[in-house]
């Protein structure tokens, strides 16, 4: 009966740690807004939707081959928002709590999310906005906004199963001219952003450092080093309860 007990204590620890390293591979992370924001959707006419102050799952979609899909859902899990096509984005210091950029806007019209920094990372999510968006948050925040042009999908496809396609990536200005994907377009706005840590009040932050430019959406690694991280957790707590068990005998 005590060989039972210690294999599912070992049992119940690996599983948290399978749990751990799932979250830490799709950095599922929950925030909390005060105020309503908007959040790109390729889904909708206008190209964005606004959600309400509360508590939201952001997470990167199960793709190895694109580590740059978002999916925004409700707490708990079981409601898409939307699914966010997303470019690299990089800041000099990490911090302890989930961070989100915006652009700023008047007082009194929800804030357009800008980019998503897990905790302890230095590179994040920096969302492109569907173009009509783009040109209408670009005129409204007197900043270059990054801008794709959706491709054709079935309207009756639920929101949590379109897959992107890579596109090019551009960016709208304020003068509603369209230009090439360059970081640098948009640095001397990036120095004005606010910027809000889960928990706390939204602040002044500094200015997240220039991304690499990329005309199309990145394609990554695999989770080859996950799989086989995996697999060393699940053979040394084998060989352990194999100890345990032999010595209780």
């Amino acid at each position: 009966m005590k060989n039972i007990a210690i294999a599912a204590a070992m049992l119940s620890c690996l599983a948290a740690e399978s749990t751990l390293l799932a979250e830490t591979w799709n950095k599922k992370t929950k925030v909390t807004f005060s105020q309503p924001f908007q959040i790109p959707a390729a889904h909708t006419t206008a190209g964005v939707i606004t959600l309400g102050p509360g508590s939201y799952i952001f997470r990167l979609a199960d793709s190895n081959s694109n580590r740059h899909i978002v999916q925004v859902t409700n707490e708990r899990g079981d409601k898409v928002y939307s699914t966010i096509l997303a470019i690299a984005d990089y800041r000099l210091n990490a911090t302890s709590k989930t961070v989100m950029y915006f652009s700023e806007r008047k007082a009194g019209s929800p804030t357009a999310l800008k980019s998503w920094f897990y905790p302890g990372d230095n590179f994040g999510q920096r969302f492109v906005y569907p173009k009509v968006a783009a040109t209408a948050i670009a005129v409204a925040t007197n900043s270059p906004i990054p801008s794709y042009t959706p491709p054709p999908q079935p309207t009756a496809e639920p929101v949590e199963t379109i897959r992107y396609v890579e596109v090019p990536v551009y960016i709208q200005t304020p003068a509603k001219t369209e230009i090439v994907y360059a970081p640098a377009a948009a640095a001397k706005t990036d120095a004005t952003d606010t910027a809000g840590e889960d928990g706390e009040a939204v602040k002044a932050a500094a200015p997240a450092a220039a991304a690499e430019p990329k005309a199309k959406l990145p394609k990554t690694a695999s989770s080859i080093y996950t799989m086989s991280l995996m697999g060393m957790l699940l053979l040394g707590a084998s060989l352990l309860v194999r100890r345990v068990s032999t010595q209780l005998s």
